[in-house]
């Protein structure tokens, strides 16, 4: 009969496992990584992880979530009480494109092979939520924005869904040339920003 854990046990389990989960899925991929991999690491039996999780993928996933979570707490704190101009916003694209594309566990999720794993192995509910979180966190920004007539009125969806595409730039790093990325970046991010952004003389002038 599985072993019964307190409440206290089961988050103490839970975090031995993130904890192991972020080592190793950082210096090895999703891939690379073993149910016993990371059981050693967190210190527990490999029957104990089943009675939490149904997969190493399903606890990245969860991993995942976390660091989302996270990084958008840290563009929350910097964006919430600022007011908006035109560099602000550029500021806010390049922040959330690095955040996103330097973390290493993001990172995974944007390498197809790894991606294609996690569609298979994540409850289909579970990946829709966290797509909706995104849309959550962005949407008071965007729709407040555009309701002091500092952004175009393009669906905040599509405004979420090209913020996300930025992120994708990093993967083709190496097509676009190393000696040209940050700049192709900025200027991507300059010319997204110009076209999003009413002009400040328009608006002062409403």
């Amino acid at each position: 009969m599985p072993k019964k854990f307190s409440e206290i046990e089961k988050t103490q389990i839970k975090q031995k496992l993130l904890d192991s989960a972020r080592s190793l899925f950082t210096r090895y991929g999703i891939k690379k990584t073993s149910v016993e991999d990371l059981t050693k690491g967190a210190g527990i039996a490999v029957g104990t992880f089943y009675a939490f999780y149904q997969s190493k993928e399903e606890l990245f996933f969860e991993l995942l979530e976390v660091e989302e979570s996270e990084i958008r707490a840290a563009l929350f704190e910097n964006a919430a009480d600022r007011p908006l101009n035109k560099e602000y916003f550029k500021s806010f694209l390049l922040e959330s494109f690095k955040l996103m594309s330097e973390n290493p566990i993001v990172q995974q999720i944007l390498l197809a092979e790894q991606y294609e794993a996690l569609i298979r192995k994540v409850p289909p509910e579970r990946l829709e939520r966290n797509y909706h979180q995104d849309q959550d966190f962005f949407y008071p920004f965007i729709e407040k924005w555009q309701a002091e007539g500092l952004l175009i009125k393009s669906p905040p969806a599509l405004i979420v869904s090209m913020i996300r595409s930025l992120v994708l730039l990093s993967l083709h790093r190496r097509e676009i040339g190393e000696s040209v990325y940050e700049d192709t970046l900025e200027l991507l991010i300059s010319t997204i920003a110009e076209g999003l952004f009413i002009r400040e003389e328009h608006y002062r002038n409403d």
